[in-house]
């Protein structure tokens, strides 16, 4: 008997001792923080994900996991840090999905915000070092990568855009503007200005409007934006709308040599629709019509003659001011021009009158930009025309 329970308590401290054996090596595993202090990366990896398939409902190990995977993103070169940073969002979401405590809340959103800035700043980095090969490239990458990051920085999607258009690829800019207009809940005004300016660029002047109609800006304030919507008008043909806009401008602005240039070339643009309208009413015989739209073209003509002389009285140096001039007073004499094949009979003297006065003042502007552009060519041609027709009408018998 005695022999038998001495058997049996050998052989139950002979378990007693295997067990604490296995117990005893189990201690000496390295922890997770000691992987990583040895920068065993993949081992920590594999122990987080074995301790995870036990118990997922662990947010502290999934932002461990997040931070291996920046940590091995950092490690390699740019163009393949994409997967180890989604690898990281897919941990720090996992993290979220397990009702973190404030702390891990706090941690998660200072870590991607720490790994987007790194990313982005040498993006901006890149796209500033002209010595290095191929710098815009290497921003779009790292640009690339922030937004991974961070999908809503518009920060970034700017700063995309603008390295994307440096690079000539226009289309792919406006898309990463509209991707960042998605992205953002509250986009500010200045991404509508943005890709109004680049559809401007693309030759779209209808979806450019659009655009910067949605910046909502107050004009009078920002010309930067109330310019890109005007330039847009003028290049869909919209010029009641760009006169709407130009007149308040003017108004705030009245030594904006510029702004009256452009006005007075709009206005003119109206007249000649006017005009346009006034030889249909002479056609149909509608004598009231013809009244109104006479009177019309006569005040939106003065109008715009108007704004082209104080916008070169405010800078006579400049050459443009006065061209704008010398083609105002030629094309408008041309419009009156080719209202004689059609004005009642009793119109015809004031329209012929008209039509010769202007050209006498396009002469004028046109001799003053051949003595400041002696070599030009088209100067000296233009004004040969003109002389002609004015000799013509002083030989003509119904002069």
């Amino acid at each position: 008997m005695n022999k038998l329970k001495k058997s049996f308590f050998t052989r139950l401290t002979g378990l007693l001792l295997v067990a604490g054996f296995f117990y005893s090596c189990s201690t000496t595993q390295p922890s997770v923080d000691q992987l990583l202090n040895n920068k065993n990366y993949q081992q920590a990896l594999t122990s987080i994900n074995n301790q995870l398939a036990e118990d997922p409902a662990q947010p502290d190990l999934y932002i461990q996991k997040a931070k291996i995977h920046a940590i091995l993103a950092r490690d390699n070169d740019p163009e393949v840090r994409a997967e180890y940073y989604e690898s990281a969002v897919e941990s720090f979401n996992a993290a979220g999905d397990y009702q973190p405590t404030t702390r891990q809340q706090n941690q998660i959103d200072s870590l991607r915000q720490q790994y987007w800035k790194f990313e982005h700043n040498l993006g901006l980095q890149a796209s500033e070092n002209e010595e290095l090969d191929e710098h815009f490239q290497r921003a779009t990458i790292h640009f690339q990568n922030a937004l991974i990051l961070q999908s809503d920085a518009v920060s970034t999607y700017k700063s995309l855009a603008i390295t994307q258009f440096k690079m000539g690829e226009l289309d792919v800019a406006i898309a990463t503007y509209r991707r960042a207009l998605s992205a953002s809940d509250n986009p500010p005004p200045q991404l509508y200005e943005n890709l109004g300016y680049l559809y401007l660029e693309k030759g779209d002047p209808e979806q450019a409007a659009y655009y910067y109609e949605l910046a909502n800006k107050s004009l009078e304030n920002d010309l930067n934006t109330a310019f890109g919507l005007i330039n847009a008008y003028v290049s869909n043909g919209n010029h009641t709308e760009a006169v709407e806009i130009l007149k308040p401008l003017v108004e705030e602005n009245p030594d904006n040599a510029g702004l009256r240039n452009v006005y007075g070339t709009q206005l003119y643009e109206i007249t000649e629709i006017v005009i346009g309208d006034l030889k249909a009413a002479y056609r149909a015989q509608d004598s009231a019509l013809v009244s109104q739209l006479r009177f019309e073209a006569e005040g939106t003509g003065e109008q715009a003659e108007q704004q082209l002389i104080e916008a070169f009285r405010r800078d006579t140096a400049n050459v443009n001011y006065l061209e704008s001039l010398a083609v105002f007073y030629n094309n408008l004499s041309a419009q009156y021009l080719s209202l004689q094949k059609v004005v009642f009979s009793e119109d015809l003297p004031e329209i012929r009158s008209k039509a010769y006065t202007l050209i006498d003042f396009a002469i004028d502007y046109y001799e003053k930009l051949s003595d400041a552009n002696p070599d030009n060519e088209q100067y000296q041609a233009k004004l040969s025309t003109l002389e002609n027709l004015k000799a013509q009408n002083s030989a003509s018998p119904n002069n």
